[in-house]
């Protein structure tokens, strides 16, 4: 199952085009509407003096996760979260982008519930290759980012049942690269197809009590988790297809693949309680539409879940998001 998902995330890049066409939007009227899909990154950074605003809502929900046999089993309670993410990107320099993100949750689980402000992403984005009409090459962007760690991750109330978490603890300093092309298949039908690859050294996180990772909270004489959880690096594979169907109305889907290697623990947890965990991967997949009213106002809708996974939550995800570019 594993060979046929990483052959099928891989097939896209041996695609051949009859023609490319250059910058991240439709430079003229003729050209198409996009406003991206909801996962993969552009292959383009914002050019100076320009910015691109995404405001995202989502609704999520965690009912079973997927045990070291690739096997999803039901859990509860059912954890449910309301998410608002706004994208900010700006171009700041020639050929490079400033991105940010600002996010907001609603947590519900088992008669508990909170508003939250959760972690900060942040990234700058180098224009490295770009693309000309008539050229086989994509064109490509790295990008070197972290996160600002302003959610709550440890000292959680077990009473709360993670309603009370709002992000990981770490800077998570990560590095990718997304490639991009454009084909036109004669007339309205485009192709916009995009590719990214992302790898991220989380740094070791104190933890006390009960975290985002595990452990347990000090309850009466019982002394509770303190030490030093250490998260593998991650290694994250999305791509990402637009087609054009008219002017404004577009089909898109991503596919994505993460792979985390094992987290480590270091000091005292109670017997059986520490925050440790094995490797994990999951496999996901987020079709959607898209209405664009002009080259730089569109709206996207559509659904984000997992397909598959070996140590790891499953989810579903409705979202619906505005992407503006000024």
């Amino acid at each position: 199952m594993t060979k046929r998902l990483v052959l099928l995330l891989a097939l896209p890049l041996l695609l051949h085009a009859r023609k490319a066409i250059e910058g991240p939007y439709a430079e003229a009227e003729e050209g198409p509407w996009f406003t991206g899909p909801l996962l993969t990154g552009s292959g383009h950074v914002i050019p100076l003096g320009h910015q691109n605003y995404e405001p995202y809502f989502l609704w999520n929900t965690i009912d079973s996760v997927y045990n070291n046999h690739w096997r999803s089993v039901d859990v509860s309670p059912k954890f449910r979260t309301f998410l608002q993410r706004t994208d900010w990107q700006f171009g700041v320099f020639p050929g490079v982008e400033l991105d940010f993100s600002t996010q907001f949750a609603y947590n519900n689980s088992h008669g508990q519930h909170a508003w939250h402000v959760i972690d900060t992403p942040f990234a700058l984005g180098f224009q490295i290759l770009m693309n000309k009409p008539g050229k086989w090459y994509p064109s490509i962007k790295l990008h070197v980012g972290a996160t600002i760690p302003t959610g709550k991750y440890d000292r959680l109330n077990p009473n709360k049942y993670g309603t009370d978490l709002a992000g990981g603890g770490n800077w998570n300093p990560n590095i990718g690269i997304v490639a991009g092309r454009l084909y036109h298949f004669g007339g309205r039908h485009y192709l916009n197809y995009r590719a990214s690859w992302d790898y991220a050294v989380p740094l070791p996180i104190p933890v006390h009590g009960l975290s985002l990772y595990g452990g347990f909270p000090t309850t009466g004489l019982i002394k509770g988790t303190r030490g030093t959880v250490t998260p593998g690096n991650s290694f994250t594979l999305r791509q990402g297809f637009e087609y054009s169907l008219t002017h404004s109305w577009v089909l898109a889907c991503d596919l994505q693949y993460v792979h985390n290697n094992k987290r480590r623990f270091s000091g005292h947890s109670p017997h059986g309680t520490a925050p440790k965990a094995p490797s994990s991967e999951q496999f996901s997949i987020a079709p959607a539409i898209e209405y664009n009213f002009n080259v730089n106002i569109g709206v996207i809708a559509g659904s984000y879940f997992s397909i598959g996974g070996r140590n790891t939550s499953a989810f579903f995800n409705w979202i619906f998001a505005v992407n503006i570019y000024n």
